[in-house]
């Protein structure tokens, strides 16, 4: 029912906007024989028929004005969120939000336990000048002197004897020096300035558990260090310091400088035992900006770390040639970020065989344990490798390190274990 008074609706509407005028034409143009009162007859049918039309066309139109009128109040009460909504699903989000944990992994340093942080690495080298070194010649020089001992005096002569004299050969290396080399004196440096180029290389660089990478480092870099100055008879006073450039071989997004400072209170117990509290200050620097826009630039400090040392040394000689050396240190870091605060406990242990004056040989064994203060971490770490120092002058020596990393951290993905090889050459550039 409703549908057909629809299609009236139309029609009438086609009919007053077009078909009235179409049968007015009619009527008019028609030329009919009939009479006056069948003419007026249809005039006046025409009229009645117009006047509907009009009619139903404005209710029409009034009726599509409120249809009109309230669809447009329906959209005026619609949420704007609801509106805003279709734009969004359209936006493609930023790159950074696809894959958070890729742009973490970015931005979080990488881990360096693994790597060498101290050029050289043997904590005993800079306690040469301190500790007596075996002698490597002494039972030479102990049969030289035997030698000379037992050697035939020779005779008096008989005039000698007449004189009751006896004249006995006076050995050329007891007679005193000139006087013009006695006057010169001996110089004693202050400090000394060295430099230092070296290599690491090693299957696990950032000691990963899941993915562990190979990887190599070049690592060069200058030392200005002071002597030891006496405090005392046993107590002496030192301070350092370093700045190094680490370049990876193949993630060179990651490579750093490291500047290292350090002031440090020698004390010797015995000829074999000493003692040493130490303070020093490490940071390092990004060296190349990172492939991501929002990670670091080059320049940017990752780590800022405070570290003060007690630390125990011990050198005990078993044969002419052979020494065991054994070392023991407590540091507590304070670090920026915090989550670098930790306290380490380390030990070394080192079996060293003299093989000539200039060439030594050895075996070692490294064990330090961490404990972060500010997180849920702990960390141990093991290290066997063996050992050879080449001293080529007095003033150049050459090291050689090879060995396997084990360890474990009780955070997710770190993982100690490995091989590693480094070699290490270093050179005094003076004296002052």
């Amino acid at each position: 029912m409703r549908l057909n008074n629809w299609k009236n609706l139309f029609f009438c509407i086609l009919l007053a906007s077009s078909g009235g005028s179409w049968c007015c034409i009619k009527v008019d143009a028609a030329e009919s024989a009939n009479t006056d009162i069948w003419r007026s007859k249809n005039l006046a049918n025409t009229q009645v028929t117009y006047q509907l039309c009009q009619k139903l066309e404005q209710e029409v139109i009034n009726f599509l004005c409120k249809q009109s009128s309230e669809s447009q109040s329906l959209d005026s009460q619609m949420p704007l969120n609801v509106a805003q909504q279709t734009p969004a699903t359209t936006q493609t989000p930023p790159a950074a939000t696809e894959q958070p944990g890729d742009t973490q992994k970015q931005n979080d340093p990488p881990q360096l336990e693994s790597q060498p942080s101290v050029l050289p690495t043997s904590p005993l080298d800079s306690k040469e000048q301190l500790l007596n070194a075996p002698q490597i010649n002494q039972s030479q020089r102990l049969q030289r002197l035997i030698q000379v001992l037992r050697s035939p005096q020779p005779p008096e002569s008989e005039s000698d004897r007449e004189l009751g004299l006896r004249v006995r050969l006076r050995p050329l290396e007891q007679q005193p020096l000139p006087p013009t080399e006695q006057s010169v004196p001996k110089f004693k440096p202050i400090g000394y300035l060295q430099g230092r180029v070296g290599y690491f290389q090693t299957n696990n660089i950032f000691s990963s558990n899941d993915s562990p990478i190979e990887d190599g480092l070049i690592i060069s870099g200058l030392t200005l260090a002071s002597a030891y100055f006496p405090l005392g008879s046993k107590t002496y006073l030192n301070g350092s310091i370093d700045g190094n450039l680490i370049r990876y071989i193949n993630q060179s997004q990651y490579d750093y400088n490291q500047v290292r400072f350090n002031l440090s209170i020698y004390q010797q117990f015995s000829r074999r035992m000493y003692g040493e509290v130490s303070y020093s200050n490490q940071q390092l620097f990004y060296a190349n900006n990172s492939d991501s826009l929002d990670s670091f630039k080059a320049g940017d400090r990752f780590l800022n770390e405070n570290s003060l040392q007690l630390s125990l040394g011990r050198r005990d000689p078993l044969t002419p040639k052979l020494t065991l050396d054994s070392f023991y240190e407590l540091s507590v870091n304070f670090a920026d970020p915090l989550s670098r605060d930790r306290i380490i406990n380390s030990l070394w242990i080192s079996l060293n065989y003299y093989l000539q004056k200039p060439l030594q040989v050895g075996i070692d064994y490294q064990a330090s344990f961490s404990d972060f203060t500010q997180r849920d971490r702990e960390d141990q770490f093991h290290r066997l490798f063996g050992h050879l120092n080449y001293r080529i002058s007095d003033t150049t020596n050459m090291n050689v390190e090879a060995g396997v990393s084990l360890g474990s951290s009780t955070a997710e993905n770190i993982d100690f274990d490995g091989w590693f090889f480094s070699i290490n050459y270093n050179l005094q550039l003076g004296r002052f």
